[in-house]
């Protein structure tokens, strides 16, 4: 059905989604049984398919919650400080990767993702996503400068 390649990359997809580690292999997992109890012999792109089943429970999930992006602080992450500058760089850059992608909405984590990670062409995202090329390349221009902007600022307080 399913390599370890595509698992990761469907796991990935729905990290990007999510956010977080549990709701992301639950979303995956739910993802998985629907899609197996569908008649998916007649379906071209498996891999597109299952997706847009990801996708679509997701954005139903949020519906029927009515879920907010909270920012959660994980009182089980400690750092270990061993006095070394690389060290601290990888430390201070994954500290500001994962503060910028806490920052960004669902859709500019999906966005981020397809274009960024899967290497989507702008037209394979559109099409997926259902939005005029425009709209999308407006969505990716606006992203990009506010990443640069937030990368700018982090840069400053990790200097200073």
């Amino acid at each position: 059905m399913f390599n370890a390649d595509q698992l990761n990359s469907l796991y990935r997809y729905c990290f990007s989604l999510t956010g977080e580690e549990h709701e992301s292999y639950d979303l995956l997992q739910t993802g998985i049984e629907k899609f197996l109890n569908i008649d998916n012999g007649k379906v071209e792109n498996k891999s597109a398919y299952i997706k847009r089943i990801i996708r679509n429970h997701y954005i139903d999930e949020c519906r029927k919650r009515s879920k907010v992006d909270e920012e959660q602080f994980d009182e089980t992450v400690t750092y270990v400080d061993m006095n070394t500058d690389s060290l601290e760089k990888i430390v201070a850059s994954q500290y500001q990767l994962e503060a910028v992608w806490q920052q960004l909405t669902v859709s500019e984590r999906e966005i981020m993702y397809f274009w960024a990670v899967e290497g989507y062409t702008t037209d394979e995202l559109a099409d997926f996503l259902e939005l005029p090329r425009g709209t999308l390349l407006s969505k990716i221009h606006r992203l990009r400068k506010r990443l640069e902007k937030q990368f700018d600022e982090s840069n400053r307080e990790v200097a200073s």
